[in-house]
């Protein structure tokens, strides 16, 4: 699992009880954190060999016999800007929520927390393992042991979770990749169109262009069979992740279909993507207060019951009153 630093709230932001719901407050919680951790080595190694490998060996090998000279220069250079975008998003802190040092009882969990967002009730969920209701957005990864600010997904090829401190990289990762790999497969296949034409392939019939391209070019004809499907997946990420910013989602949020009524973020398609990619703390949301409380509207039931003071003589009914409690709107 990556290694996020444990961030514990002190000091004021114990006395004021603060629940990191504001960007000011994420902003804070930021600065009390490093900027950078150690992702898991191991699951980088598997993404190093399955994808780093093969491109460097593309770079090496066929990018120099490119028919035009320019189109092999934009292909490096959508090479580089995917690993350093790769490096940033795995070794960014995805931003950790502070936890209180104060521990509760194991077997008991405290009453469910409700606030309205931008005249949405929500339910903020209690953390066992962090002590603390979770913030808007939050949740806890199971792989790091932390809960983090604006969580999007765990992602196991960068060996990091993707959350509000590496989103924008992780998406400039996405971008980047697909246009590389989109890239190298048109440079691939023109570059096994243009050894064709050379060696006049084409005028021995389908069995020496067969012979030619999966035998003599046998490694140019895997890397373009490969970067089609590179492309194809890191294409449909890309196109999935459009679709959510519009809607101002994030994977988690969309998968577990977290807002059954409305999702109190989602402003218009311009101004999401405007706060996902230029304000990622977001804007301050109009919060009020929830809860449970008694509805007035409805009058008191009285039921009888019959007591025993246990040597068989009956007591007087006494009366009881229920009240019905619903969330504030």
């Amino acid at each position: 699992m990556a290694r996020l630093p444990l961030v514990l709230a002190t000091g004021s932001m114990l006395a004021e009880a603060r629940d990191w719901l504001t960007p000011s407050d994420m902003e804070e919680a930021f600065r009390i954190q490093p900027r950078c951790v150690w992702p898991d080595c191991r699951n980088l190694r598997c993404t190093v060999v399955s994808t780093v490998v093969p491109g460097i060996l593309f770079l090496r090998y066929v990018l120099p016999r490119a028919v035009a000279p320019r189109s092999g220069a934009v292909c490096s250079f959508w090479a580089l800007a995917a690993l350093l975008a790769f490096a940033i998003a795995a070794c960014s802190n995805p931003g950790v929520v502070p936890r209180k040092p104060t521990k509760h009882d194991a077997w008991s969990t405290p009453p469910a927390k409700h606030i309205t967002v931008n005249g949405v009730l929500v339910r903020q969920r209690w953390c066992s393992t962090c002590h603390i209701n979770r913030p808007l957005r939050s949740k806890h990864c199971s792989f790091c042991d932390r809960c983090v600010f604006r969580f999007d997904h765990h992602c196991t090829w960068l060996g990091n979770c993707v959350g509000l401190g590496n989103y924008r990289a992780f998406l400039t990762l996405v971008l980047a990749a697909s246009l590389f790999f989109g890239h190298s497969m048109l440079i691939t296949v023109l570059v096994l169109r243009h050894d064709l034409s050379t060696a006049d392939a084409w005028l021995g019939g389908w069995r020496r262009v067969l012979r030619r391209v999966f035998i003599v070019n046998a490694g140019k004809s895997a890397y373009a069979f490969y970067s089609l499907v590179m492309f194809l997946a890191f294409f449909v990420l890309l196109l999935y992740h459009a679709i959510i910013i519009g809607c101002n989602l994030t994977t988690n949020e969309h998968v577990r279909d977290y807002y059954l009524t409305r999702n109190p973020f989602d402003v218009t398609c311009t101004e999401n993507y405007r706060q996902v990619l230029c304000m990622p703390y977001g804007t301050p949301p109009r919060i009020g207060t929830g809860g449970l409380t008694p509805k007035p509207q409805l009058p008191a039931v009285k039921r009888p019951a019959v007591l025993s003071n246990g040597n068989g003589s009956v007591v007087a009914p006494v009366a009881t009153t229920i009240v019905e409690c619903v969330p504030d709107p």
